[in-house]
């Protein structure tokens, strides 16, 4: 791959799980990135030539107390997300903006998802199809575990300006309430597989060493969400330590599970990213490493068979470039995937994969046959390209240019890189 051009967001700004670019009348090309923190809720960048983009525009937040971390974009509509620091906080949920001109959008429409405990909306995708798919709360869902967070919310996005809900799913037994039995804590499934009990300390906390193995418990909470129209009946949902489900969403009004990947008792399971690769059967789930130093190892890109859609299973992974000594600071391993979204301008070719790694860079793989992908590109910034952030890239979109687009969580650069050799 070859660095076309670093970009500098603004002051401030670090980059969230929010890359989007949009392609206008006659060929523009606009950049959208969240911000994971204040000032910045977006920004917007010209990209029309990759080797010398420029900030267009910068959309601020209310205050620190509100952060947008994610975006998505379909044709001429912009959806950001709303994320509180405090339960109940305002505002939290989804705003939807006319981006028909990138340099000046335009708020339309507001998915309001505050109250109670709420933090609001996480993660937001638009299937082109009038649904847009949240990883939210919303005043009314009260976890039985503080960490299980977030369900998934279809919302019926036809008419942007009155957005509204038409149905929500979250994994049974995590919601006061519920007649379902509460599912088993990665803890518990880890002493249950050793045949020992647990403390009530022990059952509680986010890390638990079992005689060598380390179990991790990142929350039984819906992350991502996708939707492509190859399967437009199915919904690819990643959720944490709770694993990742195949839902059928015929009817938007009851998402049910049609299959769900059930991990061993060993893997420390954080799902991420769960995308399906076209109509092949095959998919790609990241597990995002969530701890410095790589501490929870290992957090995979797991190449999931679905031929058999309800009974999905990890049958690969992908290779990363792991040091001889993993550095204690910053996280390295797997997050954020290209998830290949219609309407954007992006890259839609299932034989290559893209994803970002922290502090092990950006990768690209030929997964053309997903039981032995091939990495064909990697991306790894210098320490002189990125100071104290150390490189933690945080997301990865790739257009149907071949260019790649990637930025650091710890600073406000933007990679914009080219795939030589790489074609649609």
């Amino acid at each position: 791959m070859k660095v076309l051009s670093t970009l500098s967001l603004g002051e401030g700004m670090a980059g969230g799980e929010g890359l989007a670019t949009h392609v206008g009348p006659r060929g523009q090309r606009s950049l959208f990135v969240a911000s994971e923190k204040a000032p910045y809720d977006f920004v917007v960048s010209d990209v029309t030539n990759p080797a010398v983009p420029q900030v267009i525009y910068r959309h601020e937040l209310p205050g620190p107390h509100v952060r947008s971390n994610n975006l998505t974009i379909h044709d001429d509509l912009l959806a950001v997300t709303r994320q509180s620091k405090e339960k109940g906080g305002h505002p939290a949920g989804v705003e939807f903006f006319d981006i028909s001109t990138p340099s000046q959008p335009r708020s339309i429409g507001f998915f309001d998802a505050s109250g109670g405990e709420s933090l609001g909306t996480h993660f937001v995708w638009l299937d082109g199809a009038g649904f847009a798919y949240l990883a939210s709360q919303d005043a009314h869902y009260q976890a039985r575990e503080a960490r299980d967070q977030f369900m998934m919310m279809v919302l019926d996005v036809s008419h942007p300006s009155q957005p509204r809900e038409v149905g929500r799913w979250w994994i049974p037994g995590t919601q006061r309430g519920d007649e379902a039995v509460a599912p088993l804590r990665p803890h518990q499934r880890m002493a249950r597989a050793r045949g020992v009990a647990l403390s009530a300390e022990q059952a509680a906390g986010r890390r638990v060493d079992h005689g060598g193995v380390t179990s991790w418990d990142f929350g039984m909470r819906v992350h991502n969400v996708c939707v492509v129209p190859e399967r437009p009946q199915r919904a690819y949902v990643a959720a944490t330590s709770g694993g990742a489900f195949i839902m059928d969403i015929t009817d938007h009004s009851q998402p049910t599970v049609v299959g769900e990947l059930q991990y061993g008792a060993t893997l420390p399971a954080a799902a991420h990213t769960f995308v399906p690769l076209g109509a092949s059967g095959f998919g790609l789930l990241s597990d995002e490493t969530l701890e410095e130093g790589a501490a929870d190892f290992p957090q995979n890109v797991w190449v999931v068979d679905m031929r058999l859609e309800n009974r999905p299973q990890i049958v690969g992974s992908l290779d990363m470039p792991w040091p001889d000594h993993v550095p204690t600071e910053g996280r390295f391993g797997a997050h954020n995937l290209h998830e290949y979204p219609l309407g954007q301008g992006a890259w839609r070719d299932f034989n290559v994969a893209a994803g970002a790694f922290f502090g092990l860079g950006v990768g690209v793989y030929d997964v053309s046959t997903p039981l032995r992908p091939k990495e064909i590109g990697r991306f790894v910034p210098g320490v002189d390209e990125t100071g104290p952030s150390r490189g933690q890239l945080n997301d990865v979109f790739l257009d149907d240019r071949s260019i790649l687009y990637t930025i650091d969580r710890k600073s406000d650069t933007c990679f914009i890189l080219e795939l030589n050799g790489t074609t649609t």
